[in-house]
């Protein structure tokens, strides 16, 4: 009798399975809208240095993760570090040729009027003054630019991301905006998909969607549409669709919101728009 109830109670419980399951897949079912078909798009970013120099470190390799503030290399600074100190020496020149150029104009100013001296002296003085100041502010400008040519031979990653290329090795002498390495961003990573005219409807900016990469069938990824193109283009080769290529198509931006690092760029993926 204990052994028939068990039976009983398995199979009624089997059953209560199969029938969650079919709910759920009618219901998933019914909850795919569109099928859309398009590529990863991932910005990049290609790093340089403002100035030019002989590279002498280099930090990371194609692959490499790199986050936002990081070094990623160094120029050769002593150039730099010498044209600092030359500034810093022609400034304080400048501040002592100032200093006189003060104690002259002041004396001229009091014996102004007591026929000690003439105009043409005061003059001569303020004028001296006035050029002191202009090549002090002309040196200190020339310093602080010093300064940052000194600070640009640094390089830091304006970003997350992973290292896609490496141009260069440590020793190259680089020009100024010599690309070193191009860094592909972590975010924004986004999907260019196309969905056709009597589909367009389906496909406002907003929707949620489902985001599917051809090597990981087994894994979704969430996203929005952030933006469908107003005019309408041919499908591009690179897109299957389940109709042909010539048709009109238009172009939609997805952001995806969860991209793992397991996206790459031009990844092939396919696109579920979802009901709410």
């Amino acid at each position: 009798m204990k052994n028939k109830d068990m039976v009983i109670r398995i199979g009624f419980f089997c059953i209560i399975l199969l029938v969650i399951y079919g709910i759920f897949t009618l219901w998933n079912h019914k909850k795919i809208q569109l099928t859309l078909y398009g590529n990863v798009d991932i910005r990049d970013v290609d790093l340089a240095f403002r100035v030019s120099g002989r590279l002498i470190e280099l930090k990371v390799d194609e692959g490499d993760d790199v986050s936002k503030g990081e070094l990623i290399a160094r120029l050769d600074p002593d150039p730099y570090e010498r044209e600092v100190k030359a500034g810093e020496a022609t400034v304080k020149q400048q501040k002592a040729a100032l200093d006189y150029a003060q104690t002259v104009y002041q004396r001229e100013k009091e014996l102004r009027g007591t026929g000690a001296s003439s105009a043409d002296h005061y003059q001569g003085a303020l004028s001296g003054l006035n050029q002191a100041k202009a090549n002090l502010d002309m040196t200190i400008a020339q310093l602080s630019q010093s300064n940052l040519r000194l600070q640009d031979t640094y390089l830091y990653s304006p970003s997350d991301g992973y290292v896609l290329t490496r141009a260069v090795e440590p020793g190259t002498m680089l020009p100024a905006n010599a690309t070193v390495i191009t860094v592909s961003l972590v975010n924004p990573v986004w999907v260019r998909a196309y969905v056709e005219e009597t589909e367009l409807s389906k496909a406002k900016p907003g929707t949620t969607v489902q985001v599917y990469a051809d090597s990981l069938p087994n894994k979704s990824y969430q996203g929005k549409i952030g933006f469908v193109s107003s005019t309408a283009e041919f499908t591009p080769k690179t897109v299957e669709t389940t109709n042909l290529r010539t048709e009109l198509v238009y172009r939609l931006r997805i952001v995806v919101q969860d991209p793992h690092h397991d996206l790459r760029q031009g990844m092939p993926v396919t696109v579920k728009i979802v009901s709410d």
